[in-house]
């Protein structure tokens, strides 16, 4: 990113933040933001581009819609992550999030409630924990604000890694959606392995005959994936062969 002339600004350091040049453009990523963050946006001399995913920006007015109308608000997901920050901003900060057992007794009992998730959870995660609210709650309005492609890819997840020797999971290592996917895979296939970039691959992860798997998180781009495997081939192509001095035919999933 700082080849490419981009500068990563944290919200804590927005306040000192001081625009290089007079058309500076500042990018939301697509985790989103709390309104507070526009609201200090405004104030300077930059344009915003906002990339928040439309997934996020539902589930942020979500909150907003039923924190408005009196409800608390239940967000089943990972504390301090990106996307959760966004969404309690925009309940006032009053939302509670969900991760931990103990959590749901931060809630107050016989509240009007909306349970929603974080977009990235796992469904199992937020099918347990939003029975553990209800039972500590009581009535409670539920809305599965999981998007669709973390559904669909945890109902393949368990066939996929199952399909092959090695699997590498690929996304950047402070990505909380990569580090669970990760987990999820080591689970079914103990040789699942988190990487960011084909310069991060170790020849003993692998045997000439294995059949190698790639994926990637929500967060993880397509077209990363498929440089990815371009250079993944290139290597097993030549380290594999080199290994075992004879060329191999190494197939990837």
């Amino acid at each position: 990113m700082n080849k490419a002339g981009l500068k990563t600004i944290y919200i804590e350091d927005l306040d000192d933040f001081e625009p290089s040049c007079e058309d500076a453009r500042i990018l939301i990523r697509a985790h989103g933001e709390p309104p507070e963050t526009f609201k200090k946006l405004d104030r300077m001399p930059v344009k915003v581009i906002d990339s928040a995913c439309p997934v996020v920006v539902k589930s942020q007015n979500l909150a907003d819609k039923y924190h408005r109308e009196g409800y608390q608000v239940a967000i089943i997901g990972k504390h301090g992550h990106p996307e959760m920050i966004g969404i309690v901003g925009h309940t006032n900060k009053e939302a509670v999030i969900v991760q931990y057992d103990e959590d749901v007794k931060k809630l107050e009992r016989g509240k009007p409630t909306l349970v929603m998730s974080q977009t990235t959870i796992s469904l199992d995660k937020f099918n347990e924990m939003t029975r553990k609210i209800e039972d500590w709650v009581g009535e409670i309005i539920v809305r599965n604000t999981i998007c669709k492609s973390v559904i669909n890819r945890g109902e393949n997840l368990n066939k996929f890694a199952r399909q092959v020797d090695v699997l590498l999971v690929v996304g950047g290592h402070k990505s909380s959606n990569t580090q669970m996917l990760h987990d999820a895979c080591k689970t079914i296939n103990p040789r699942s392995y988190h990487v960011a970039t084909p310069e991060e691959i170790e020849l003993s992860w692998f045997n000439s005959s294995d059949r190698v798997g790639i994926t990637g998180s929500a967060s993880t781009p397509l077209w990363l994936l498929e440089e990815f495997v371009e250079t993944l081939e290139r290597w097993i192509e030549t380290r594999l062969a080199s290994k075992s001095g004879h060329p191999t035919n190494h197939p990837l999933i």
